[in-house]
């Protein structure tokens, strides 16, 4: 039965990019392409869940979605049409870098039918000789066969390419992780269905990541030096190779780098290229969250644009943090994935420009974490989405993709990184909640109260009260996330370990909707409390909260719990406040006070069951 159901996905994987495929091909269908790709992240994600494939599996499906797509001609991006462009130009002895495509030097090559489609013809190359010298391999065949021939050679080549950093990553990783880079939309589709030279880029980055993990320091030096040769920004990760790996590193990349460049010398280069660059820098904007923030909240202060500042500012704000996280990187010694993914996304944070295969790269070193870097996973799917600024009446979804990508982005981040913050907000809250709570508490002649705090998760909320008010809790849980200075007994669900009317006040601060029997949970609350127990809980008044409120409790627990409250997510007994009334009614538990706090999103409901007093003799 398993088996059937791996092929049974796998199929369904291969033909969906095979739909793919034509989607792409016409504007009028990419709100369709995008959707569809959506659908594929999503089968992916439950295959990574699942986990039950092989790595050779994984390899194989990988393979023929690549071939399934291969066969589109550009229409995501026109740059294809740029890197014939500059491979002919080579064929005619002129160097890429010396003119701009419409410059009249070179007029004799307007006639060529991939000139009227090149994008920034009034720009100088900005692709560095590694990737010039791919589009000069691709380009032999052009007086043979057209720019088209040229264009599947070139794509032929870079897919050989990628296809090495899969390989390369299936031996570095497991099949599930591997999985999320293998059938990843985004990256089928920058690295198959169109051109992009981060194929070649993702190849080297990773061949530096894996001869680094077996101590090949000049291999890894020689591979960095290419991955700078294909996309420049990629130098900037050079010191961490050579902090590591010493002299013999240094000697390899720096050998590398003269030698790829030595074709392509001449005194034009560096100034024209820089020339592009500002420009690009400067002028160009798409995807690029920060940028886009700073850009509305300045507009919103001044009433001026100021793109023109922010974009250049961002650059050099840049090049102002490399000294500190190569400081960072030189004190705490990280992993080199991990100095290389903080440094690409330090630079992808403050690009103005985040075009959706620019981020291959970080993608495929996200996978290599025990814990897959989701927010860039995240973003890399979302970027798809926008796409649909280049088609009809869609620019809202532009705007929608870039919000929720970013958004998403900072969320994980946040949970991923700063998990300090959210016991700050944790701890907060439950302050929040022990204030509502003691008006309620009894008094005892100013007596400590014996508080049981059952279903007490981190131990916030006991911890905050003992601290308020000076009151003996003990904590309990079914489940053992407790981040707090109390120590946690565990209990089976259905039965407490203490005699009846053991402490003075029981509270269930949502707890009940999370118990597998919540009747018997609250059977032995009632049992051993002597005066009181205090129950908050989410509560509903209509079918499509109570929807919403299922799916963002289990979003929540997930997040807060690690996934150990994996069991409690499967049963969740929500309920009205009439419902959880009449429940105590049956139960013949007095109640003594109903209040309700939240709105909309949350609603809560404050109720305290008060015990009768024993009769004394």
């Amino acid at each position: 039965m398993k088996q059937l159901t791996r092929w049974l996905i796998s199929v369904s994987v291969v033909l969906g990019y095979g739909v793919l495929s034509f989607l792409i091909t016409d504007k009028v269908t990419w709100p369709l392409f995008v959707a569809l790709s959506g659908l594929i992240a999503v089968g992916g994600w439950i295959a990574w869940r699942w986990g039950d494939f092989s790595v050779r599996h994984v390899l194989l499906v990988g393979i023929l979605v690549r071939i399934a797509v291969s066969w589109v001609p550009p229409s995501l991006s026109d740059d294809a049409y740029r890197y014939v462009w500059d491979g002919v130009v080579q064929h005619e002895g002129i160097n890429p870098y010396q003119w701009t495509p419409e410059d009249e030097a070179i007029a004799f090559l307007h006639e060529e039918p991939m000139y009227s489609l090149l994008n920034s013809s009034s720009y100088y190359s900005v692709y560095p000789p590694a990737s010039q010298a791919l589009f000069w391999l691709g380009t032999l065949v052009y007086p043979f066969g057209g720019w088209e021939t040229s264009y599947y050679l070139i794509k032929g080549l870079l897919l050989l390419l990628e296809l090495g950093a899969l390989l390369l990553l299936s031996r570095m990783t497991t099949a599930r992780r591997l999985l999320l880079y293998a059938w990843n939309p985004l990256i089928v589709l920058s690295a198959a269905a169109q051109i992009h030279t981060e194929s070649a880029f993702v190849f080297f980055l990773v061949l530096t990541v894996y001869a680094a993990q077996h101590q090949k320091g000049g291999w890894a030096g020689f591979s960095i030096a290419f991955a700078g040769w294909v996309k420049l920004y990629p130098f900037v990760l050079l010191p961490f190779i050579w902090r590591r790996y010493g002299r013999k590193a240094f000697l390899v990349s720096i050998g590398a780098i003269i030698i790829v460049a030595l074709p392509y010398v001449g005194w034009f280069v560096i100034p024209n290229m820089l020339q592009s660059l500002d420009l690009y820098a400067r002028y160009f904007e798409f995807n690029a969250g920060l940028y886009y923030g700073i850009k509305q909240v300045f507009f919103w202060i001044t009433g001026d644009d100021w793109s023109k500042q922010i974009g250049p500012f961002f650059r050099n704000l840049f090049l102002l943090m490399l000294p500190i996280i190569f400081a960072i990187d030189w004190k705490k010694n990280w992993s080199l994935k991990s100095a290389l993914v903080v440094t690409m996304g330090a630079f992808f944070l403050f690009s103005t420009t985040v075009h959706p295969w620019y981020l291959l790269g970080l993608i495929s070193l996200a996978i290599l974490y025990e814990r897959p870097l989701w927010h860039w996973l995240w973003l890399g799917i979302c970027s798809l989405g926008t796409y649909l600024h280049y088609s009809e009446d869609t620019l809202f979804w532009y705007w929608l993709f870039v919000i929720i990508g970013w958004s998403g982005w900072l969320g994980l981040v946040v949970v991923r990184h700063f998990p300090n913050w959210l016991n700050s907000i944790q701890r907060f809250r439950a302050h929040t909640k022990v204030a509502r709570l003691c008006p309620w508490l009894p008094f005892q002649d100013a007596k400590p109260l014996h508080v049981l705090d059952l279903g007490a998760g981190e131990g916030f909320v006991g911890e905050a009260l003992q601290k308020r008010m000076g009151h003996h809790v003990t904590l309990v849980d079914v489940v053992d996330f407790n981040k707090s200075a109390l120590p946690l007994l565990l209990f089976d669900g259905a039965h407490l370990p203490y005699s009846d009317r053991s402490f003075d006040v029981v509270i269930l601060y949502f707890v009940l909707h999370h118990a597998k029997d919540p009747e018997a949970v609250l059977k032995e609350a009632w049992r051993v409390a002597r005066l009181q127990v205090l129950i908050v809980e989410s509560v509903y008044d209509h079918p499509r909260e109570r929807w919403l409120l299922e799916r963002l409790d289990r979003l929540a627990n997930r997040i807060r719990s690690g996934g150990k409250m994996k069991v409690q997510e499967e049963h969740l007994y929500f309920r009205t406040v009439d419902a959880w009334t009449q429940l105590f009614e049956s139960m013949e538990m007095k109640m003594r006070v109903l209040k309700r706090w939240g709105w909309l999103i949350h609603k809560q409901a404050f109720f305290l069951l008060e015990k009768p007093l024993l009769q004394k003799n």
